[in-house]
């Protein structure tokens, strides 16, 4: 069988494309891409997409929206149907293009709308697996906006050239987002502008004062000694130099107080990165180390970072299981009748044992209901649980029980070991207060 290699096809096969401008970011053009996005007449997305992909070339992005990309990419995708898993329908989810199609349906968190037009879904014999053939369209040709809903051919025009909502075409798109979103990463524009900007001063700084100033003097009129010295320093290696005259003072002066050394720059760097760890995964402690970091505080940074995480796992599995599920049934996948889920992962036994010694200490305190702690730490209950419940009581009972031997009773052993004060306690003995509970 022939490799089949993808082409182009559909929608996005006739968009003009353009090759993205990586110029100078800056706030006053951050300001300008937002004004143009919220246009209501004509909007205009590109410039502000132009300056999310110059944006993914920070590396404290990638660390950060990383680690919840990665956090729905690890895991395993499920299709259940009546409680039994689809083992065929779950191969497909697990496929590689599948990873393709979850990262960029997550993406619409920092992007804003997201836009997949599906082209063929098919078993492949030769490399054993399930393809998927899907592109994404351009998110600066495509306007959601109510009114306009459409997918224009040029990306600085906003005309109606495809209507995706319309069939046939939205037999085969799937979209997710609101409209009029620009994503996360509108909020951590400025700190990226801002920190870019510290770091090529912060470069000049450790240029011009992090290497030794050279200096060479020369005699008045001598024109033939400073080209001379010219050379000599052009050809020193790297570093700043001067020549001049003997005549000529020339000062360097360097600002020495605390608030203008290289700690303002790499302190300024920090603050930049720690909204950009603050908007995108809710806190610094999991991305970096502060100075005044504990576990305690981290365990609550860790907190506030899995509500975000839970929060993707939720919108996900929310598009899979309606328009994507459509898209299946298309193609002749079996979905009907079943839901996508993300695989429950191993229990963290470390939080069940944190977990369990609270039950414990409540339940030493108040009554705690048998079907909570089986909810709560997803515990099957069994079918004949009135059975087992009551063979438990009475074991306990019986536990309770002293073991005598056959040769001595208990009304003789009791009599041996103390007749007098046992004929007269009989009454709040173990085996008077079983007979009463009986009775």
């Amino acid at each position: 069988m022939a490799k089949q290699t993808k082409q182009q096809t559909g929608v996005i096969a006739l968009l003009d494309k353009t090759q993205p401008s990586h110029a100078t970011q800056s706030i006053a053009l951050w300001k300008q891409a937002i004004k143009a996005f919220e246009n209501t007449t004509t909007p205009v997305r590109v410039k502000l997409y132009e300056m999310y992909e110059d944006m993914l070339l920070d590396g404290q992005v990638e660390a950060t929206w990383g680690k919840r990309r990665d956090n729905i990419l690890n895991k395993r995708l499920i299709f259940v149907r009546d409680g039994v898993e689809d083992e065929q329908v779950t191969k497909l989810l697990n496929s590689p293009d599948m990873r393709n199609v979850l990262r960029e349906i997550l993406n619409t968190v920092v992007y804003g709308y997201t836009l997949l037009q599906f082209d063929k879904i098919w078993y492949d014999p030769e490399q054993e697996c399930h393809r998927i053939v899907f592109d994404l369209i351009p998110r600066e040709n495509v306007h959601p906006e109510v009114g306009f809903e459409c997918i224009s051919k040029k990306a600085s025009e906003c005309k109606a050239d495809w209507l995706y909502k319309n069939p046939p075409l939205s037999n085969y798109m799937l979209y997710a987002g609101e409209p009029k979103d620009k994503g996360l990463f509108v909020k951590i524009a400025p700190y990226i502008i801002y920190k870019r900007g510290a770091m090529g001063d912060w470069s000049q700084f450790s240029e011009m004062f992090g290497m030794p100033f050279r200096e060479a003097i020369y005699d008045a009129f001598d024109d033939e000694t400073r080209k001379r010295l010219e050379g000599m320093m052009d050809g020193w290696t790297a570093g700043q130099w001067m020549v001049h005259q003997k005549n000529v003072e020339v000062k360097l002066t360097n600002n020495e107080s605390a608030a203008s050394s290289s700690e303002v720059y790499e302190n300024f760097i920090k603050i930049c990165d720690a909204g950009i760890s603050k908007t995108l995964v809710g806190n610094t402690l999991t991305t970096e180390q502060g100075d005044r970091g504990s576990r305690s505080l981290g365990d609550v940074h860790e907190s506030e970072e899995g509500q975000k995480k839970r929060s993707d796992e939720l919108f996900v599995l929310s598009v899979l299981n309606t328009q994507f599920r459509s898209i299946l049934r298309r193609f002749g996948i079996n979905a009907a009748g079943g839901e996508i889920w993300f695989e429950t992962p191993d229990k963290d036994w470390e939080a069940l044992q944190k977990k369990w010694e609270v039950v414990s200490g409540i339940s030493s305190k108040v009554p705690v209901a048998d079907d909570f702690i089986y909810e709560e730490f997803d515990i099957p209950k069994p079918d004949n649980y009135e059975e087992l419940k009551e063979e438990m009581r009475l074991e306990k009972m019986a536990g309770m029980m002293p073991v005598f031997s056959e040769e001595q009773p208990p009304a003789a052993a009791t009599a041996q070991a103390s007749p007098g004060p046992a004929k007269k306690d009989v009454k709040n003995s173990w085996y008077s207060r079983l007979v009463n509970f009986f009775a």
